[in-house]
């Protein structure tokens, strides 16, 4: 790993012919100078020790004698030589059992065999406080990490408690008040419009249920497309009929630009129609009432069929696009939200694309209204001849 990489000093090397009073001179220049590594031809082969080489030449007659010397003559000729990569684990071993005196003294670290530089007890003090720096950051990542994922189980928790009560409360009140009215004897016939909330609470909360587990096959990888053939302005048509009703109670427009483009599509046509649905859904729920929501259709140039909703609603801002990618997250979400739903609508819409090797797109902006768009790759783009299929 590069975190635990042995840190070096880069003290210039001499070599074996340069003289003692060369390397005395450095020693008295350089205070914080522990070390002079000496090479031959990159390969380190000796250490000269600042203690122990000045006190050779402070000597009354030691810089006469040496001055004009090899520093062969005074190096250590067995020091303590480690490689970079050995990791600082194994250092600390060697330092603690044979090579003690190396952490004052200093110790030649090498890359690939070559001299490096001089590691010293101040550059392992370094490397430790280097490694507790990441460490550090790597547990505030996880920290974070951990925050938001306990934020969003409790965002997910919050609305799921919401948006599972409200039918299922809705279910249980229509239910006990039927058989109230029974039990005192007034005639059923009176109450048979609540049979038709409680289907459609039962129908709603069945929807939800499905997102679910749909997300949690999709997660776990388990989920299998049943793929057919189909025109693509078919599936368009089927969903503005399924749509119609709950764009007309708020006033919203749908339209469409579905000419047939000449191929089929050839995919998981339930889950094509579930996008749709979903991005369909999104934008009534989100666009104020009087508004309009357009389904178009085509062919790129790269044989792609392409879908795109868009509305003329609120939009949305760069961050917000970011978020409602996310599991079980909405845009407003928080206790001033707006509209119930799980959060999982768009992630669902991606992942079910992409299942398909497709793309989603959203571009939005506030006050602007939202374009989403999902392309399937050329190679599910069918031309018809006779019925019969070819692939482009």
């Amino acid at each position: 790993m590069q975190d635990n990489k042995i840190i070096s000093t880069p003290v210039k090397p001499v070599s074996q012919d340069a003289l003692c009073g060369v390397v005395f001179e450095r020693f008295q220049l350089d205070s914080e100078l522990v070390a002079v590594p000496v090479t031959d031809k990159g390969l380190p082969i000796g250490l000269l020790k600042r203690t122990e080489f000045l006190v050779r030449l402070a000597d009354r007659f030691g810089r006469p004698l040496y001055e004009n010397r090899p520093v062969t003559e005074l190096m250590d000729r067995n020091p303590l030589v480690v490689d970079e990569e050995l990791g600082t684990d194994d250092l600390y071993d060697s330092l603690m059992s044979d090579w003690r005196p190396a952490l004052q003294e200093g110790f030649i670290v090498t890359e690939g065999g070559l001299y490096k530089g001089i590691g010293t007890s101040y550059t392992l003090l370094q490397q430790h406080m280097r490694r507790a720096e990441l460490r550090m950051k790597a547990l505030d990542a996880a920290r974070l990490e951990a925050e938001a994922a306990s934020r969003t189980r409790s965002q997910f928790l919050a609305n799921m408690s919401h948006e599972l009560r409200t039918p299922l409360n809705a279910v249980i009140g229509f239910a006990e008040f039927i058989l109230a009215e029974r039990s005192q004897g007034r005639p059923v016939d009176d109450v048979w419009s609540y049979v038709a909330d409680i289907r459609d609470s039962g129908t709603h909360l069945l929807g939800i249920i499905n997102s679910i587990l749909d997300f949690s096959k999709l997660e776990a990888n388990a989920f299998t497309l049943r793929e057919d053939y189909e025109a693509p302005q078919e599936i368009i048509h089927r969903v503005v009929r399924m749509m119609t009703a709950e764009a007309r109670k708020k006033n919203i427009r749908l339209s469409t630009d579905a000419e047939d483009i000449g191929v089929e599509l050839y995919a998981d046509l339930q889950v094509c129609k579930q996008i749709l649905i979903n991005l369909v859904s999104n934008a009534i729920k989100f666009s104020p009432v009087g508004a309009s929501v357009e389904i178009s259709l085509k062919l790129t140039r790269e044989n792609e069929i392409e879908y795109t909703v868009l509305d003329d609603g609120p939009g949305m801002s760069a961050e917000e696009q970011v978020r409602v990618l996310e599991p079980f997250v909405q845009a407003d979400a928080g206790l001033s939200r707006r509209h119930e739903g799980t959060g999982l609508g768009l992630p669902l819409v991606k992942a079910f694309t992409e299942a398909h090797g497709g793309q989603f797109y959203l571009d939005s902006q506030q006050y602007q209204g939202t374009r989403a768009a999902i392309r399937f790759p050329a190679s599910r783009t069918v031309v018809r001849e006779d019925r019969d299929y070819a692939f482009i």
